[in-house]
């Protein structure tokens, strides 16, 4: 980034202030924590849940920023020589101005994704099936808010030719104002589910506020329709110019067919675009759920003119990010998933799905010690450990129900309920006939219940909402130090 401080004021429509003396710096980044500031940053004073950055202005500054932006009338200090201040109505709006003015002086063409699961699998999965054929950035992590968007379009070198990023909403009109930062080229909603039910009255009002980034794509742009997703595909038709499909369904323009889970955990399909050869895909993440995640990527690879042969050796690599289907070892020679990065119904299904098919004994491994002798030759097990899923609102009991139902149904070997919805889940898996169903109070509980029960093949799937902190049952299995519990957070779906 190379930009004055007449023009960083001007794209944000805000009033420049100069430095006491000397001429303003000039902007190389942007910075909204003034304990990350470097030297030429422009420092946001946002207002946020928790701080204010009006009180740390003078810290920012005095850490190397070259200026900041500030709310008119905020009462800011002075800036120190050579450091000047723009005033404006809102700093967060500002931040997505700047955001959108680099974005159009830019000559990346950008896909957007957003849906209520599978965003970041969908966005690694683009982003390597671009980047095999084009410089690529992507978001990192899952910045995808009124924030993390801003920041991660600026935070793009500028010689990439491509870029994704990722949106997220935690009310109606989010998406829609997102979009309009990002300016996509093509853009995409994953999936549609019940997420965060408390804050929308239905899935359809969900499906509604993710719509907006159809509603809101510029003139030329491409929208990438998941075929298999009734909702998603329905809202797809707010936009009035070209669509492509994808999916496992007969009538998808890309489709994806022959899907089989690997014993190594991994997935392989195929997948054939507009009726041409199909193309052999592989990659190290696990589930059908998961292989329509990268068939969204390849799908907007292919809008983004990037050949399937190239897009399908891209994603060759992929694996599973921390917390969304990471594969660990436990003791005894079993594995655990580790989907405790987050949880809603439609995830939850998913996974469930994803142990029902994984071949028996799939959580094999080379086990680097002696396997107790107290646990004989048997047949691995299948075992779901799911926690309580929140922001469900008035549904949250009956969809528990639901996913417990599911879990028996799904002929797993044993099912451990956490927290008070994880032990309606457990009642309903033991109404539904489950082999074995139980309730665990809090993590500790659920690892008490596995602990010297685990055996070779034995495959553990974890998975709650992030404040349930699941993740420290599984260190507790491997014999990690004890974790943090889990934040409860600002998520975004």
């Amino acid at each position: 980034m190379r930009l004055s401080a007449g023009e960083a004021a001007a794209a944000m429509a805000g009033a420049l202030r100069p430095p006491a003396r000397g001429e303003p710096r000039g902007i190389t980044g942007v910075s909204i924590d003034s304990r990350s500031v470097s030297a030429g940053d422009l420092f946001f004073a946002i207002r946020g849940p928790n701080r204010d950055g009006h009180a740390f202005v003078a810290d920012a500054i005095e850490s190397g920023a070259a200026g900041a932006v500030v709310a008119g009338g905020a009462g800011t200090p002075e800036a120190a020589p050579g450091a000047f201040l723009i005033e404006v109505d809102d700093p967060t709006t500002a931040l997505g101005a700047l955001a959108r003015r680099q974005r159009l002086a830019s000559r990346a063409e950008i896909a957007a994704i957003t849906g209520s699961v599978g965003k970041t699998t969908a966005k690694e999965a683009a982003a390597a099936a671009i980047g095999a054929a084009r410089r690529v950035f992507r978001s990192p992590g899952n910045l995808n808010n009124q924030w993390g968007l801003p920041l991660s379009l600026l935070s793009a070198a500028g010689d990439e030719e491509a870029g994704v990023v990722e949106l997220g909403m935690s009310a109606p009109g989010e998406i829609r104002t997102l979009t309009g930062i990002a300016v996509p080229d093509a853009a995409v909603v994953t999936a549609v589910a019940e997420a965060h039910l408390e804050r929308f009255a239905s899935v359809e009002e969900i499906a509604a506020a993710k719509g907006e980034i159809y509603e809101a794509l510029p003139a030329g742009a491409t929208a990438v329709v998941n075929a298999d997703d009734p909702l998603a595909a329905r809202e797809a038709r707010r936009f009035a110019g070209k669509r492509v499909s994808y999916g496992f369904s007969d009538g998808a323009e890309v489709r994806a067919s022959d899907f089989r889970a690997e014993a190594d955990g991994g997935i392989a399909f195929r997948v054939s675009a507009f009726g041409g050869a199909p193309e052999p895909v592989r990659c190290g993440l696990s589930g059908r759920h998961n292989a329509l995640n990268v068939l969204a990527g390849l799908t907007l690879a292919l809008v983004l003119s990037v050949p399937l042969p190239a897009a399908a050796a891209g994603v060759r690599p992929l694996s599973p990010l921390p917390g969304r289907g990471e594969r660990r070892p436990l003791p005894g020679g079993a594995v655990a998933l580790d989907e405790t990065y987050n949880s809603s119904p439609a995830a939850l299904r998913a996974l469930i799905a994803t142990l029902a098919e994984t071949p028996a004994g799939a959580g094999s491994r080379r086990v680097p010690h002696r396997i107790p002798r107290r646990i004989p030759h048997r047949i691995p097990r299948r075992i779901l450990v799911a926690g309580d899923m929140l922001e469900l609102g008035g549904r949250a009991e009956a969809l528990h129900a639901e996913c417990g139902r599911l879990a028996a149904e799904a002929g797993l070997d044993r099912i451990i309920g956490v927290g008070p919805l994880g032990a309606r889940l457990a009642e309903a898996a033991r109404a539904a006939g489950a082999k074995s169903a139980e309730a665990a109070e809090d993590p500790e509980e659920a690892a008490a219940l596995l602990e010297g029960r685990l055996g070779p093949g034995d495959l553990a799937a974890f998975k709650a909402s992030r404040a349930v902190g699941l993740e420290r049952a599984i260190a507790r299995l491997a014999g990690d130090a004890p974790g943090e519990p889990g934040e409860a957070a600002a998520d975004r779906s």
